[in-house]
C-alpha cells in the first residue's frame, strides 16, 4: 500500500511539474515577448526570445550596440533572464534561448557550443554587427569560453556570471553534500507552501542556488516556477555531464575579447574561488562582485547586476576597450520585481 501511494504521490508531482506556467519575459514595453522557436541542423527545437531597440526587418534600421546572447545555466530556461532582458534591449538586440534537451551518448559539450553559433547565424540580420556579447551564467558561462576560443572573430565581449571552467568537489564538505541535494529534493516534490518555507531556510542557510541576500526570494521564486521544477533532473543533469569531461582552464589564456567576471560572493554551489581562477586565466579580464548575492546574482539583486553589466558594456565593449571616466557608469538598474 505504502509503495502504491508513494508511486501515486510523484505521479501527482511530476504532473503538477508539467503544468507550471513560467513567468514571462517582459520587452522594453513591459509587455510578454512573443516565443519564437529555432529547429538545429540536427533537428533539436529551442524556443527563444529576440528583442531590441531595431526592427530587424527594416531595411533602414541600423544596430546602437553589440548585440548580446544569453546563456542560462544547467536548468537551460531562457526565463532566468528576465530581469536582464529589459535592460540590456535598450541600447541592443537581445537574443535568450533555451538549452536543448536532448543529450544523447554520441554529443560532445561542444554541441551546446555549436547551438550558439546556429542561432546567432539565423537571428543576426546584415544590419547587426558580426561580433557579439556572450553573458553565460553558471553552465552557460562554460559555454561562452568554449565559444570564445572556436570562434574568437564571432566575439565582441564575455560575461561570465558564476561560473567554473571544471567540475570539481574539493569545496563540498558533508555538511554541504547532504544539505545541497536534499535542497533540491524538496524544491522538485514537495507541495509549493511546503517548499516555499524549506527554501527560506535553504536561503538563510546558504545552500545550493539559494542565499541570504536581501532578494532571495527571487530565487526561491525561480525555483518554484521557472527552474529545477520545470525541468527534470536528468535533463540538466545530462547537460552538466558533458562538462565534467573536460577542463576548459588550458585554452583560457588565448581568449582574446574583453571580459567581465560577475561573482556572487556568498555562492557555496560554485565558490569564488573558481570566479577568481578564471579571471586570473583570461588576458585582461576584470573581476566584480555583486555584493550580498550568491550562486543566483542576475535573479537575487538584478539591480546590482544589472548595473555593474551595463557600465562594463558601455565603457569597455561599446567604448572600444576604453576605460570609463569618472562619474560616467550608469546607475543600476531596477527591473520588475525589486
Amino acid at each position: 500500500m505504502l509503495a502504491l501511494l508513494t508511486v501515486a504521490y510523484a505521479g501527482l508531482v511530476l504532473l503538477r511539474n508539467r503544468r507550471l506556467v513560467r513567468p514571462p519575459i517582459l520587452g522594453i514595453d513591459g509587455a510578454p515577448l512573443p516565443e519564437r522557436t529555432f529547429t538545429l541542423s540536427d533537428g533539436e527545437t529551442v524556443d527563444y526570445v529576440v528583442v531590441g531597440p531595431t526592427d530587424p526587418e527594416a531595411k533602414d534600421s541600423a544596430p546602437i550596440a553589440h548585440p548580446i546572447f544569453l546563456l542560462p545555466g544547467a536548468d537551460g530556461m531562457k526565463e532566468t533572464f528576465r530581469y536582464q532582458v529589459p535592460a540590456l534591449a535598450r541600447r541592443r538586440k537581445v537574443v535568450c534561448a533555451t538549452l536543448r534537451r536532448k543529450l544523447t551518448r554520441e554529443y560532445t559539450f561542444d554541441r551546446m557550443v555549436d547551438d550558439v553559433a546556429e542561432l546567432a547565424a539565423d537571428t543576426l540580420t546584415t544590419h547587426d554587427p558580426e561580433r557579439f556579447v556572450l553573458l553565460g551564467q553558471s553552465l552557460g558561462g562554460a559555454i561562452a569560453m568554449r565559444f570564445a576560443t572556436r570562434y574568437p572573430d564571432r566575439v565582441a565581449g564575455l560575461v561570465l556570471s558564476n561560473t567554473l571552467a571544471r567540475i570539481a568537489y574539493d569545496h563540498v564538505g558533508l555538511n554541504r553534500a547532504v544539505l545541497a541535494p536534499l535542497a533540491m529534493s524538496t524544491t522538485r516534490y514537495l507541495p509549493t507552501r511546503v517548499s516555499r518555507l524549506l527554501a527560506r531556510a535553504w536561503s538563510r542557510l546558504e545552500v545550493w542556488i539559494y542565499d541570504a541576500s536581501p532578494g532571495s526570494e527571487r530565487v526561491i521564486d525561480y525555483a518554484l516556477w521557472t527552474g529545477p521544477r520545470t525541468v527534470p533532473s536528468s535533463v540538466s543533469n545530462a547537460r552538466v555531464a558533458l562538462l565534467k569531461k573536460i577542463d576548459l582552464r588550458p585554452e583560457l589564456p588565448s581568449i582574446q575579447s574583453p571580459t567581465l567576471v560577475l561573482k556572487g560572493p556568498r555562492d557555496h554551489y560554485v565558490p569564488p574561488a573558481s570566479s577568481h581562477e578564471i579571471a586570473a586565466l583570461v588576458p585582461g579580464a576584470k573581476y566584480q562582485e555583486v555584493a550580498g548575492t550568491g550562486h543566483c546574482s542576475h535573479l537575487s539583486m538584478p539591480g546590482g547586476f544589472n548595473g555593474l553589466l551595463l557600465g562594463w558594456l558601455e565603457s569597455v565593449v561599446d567604448g572600444e576597450g576604453q576605460e570609463p571616466r569618472p562619474g560616467t557608469h550608469p546607475r543600476p538598474v531596477t527591473e520588475v520585481g525589486e
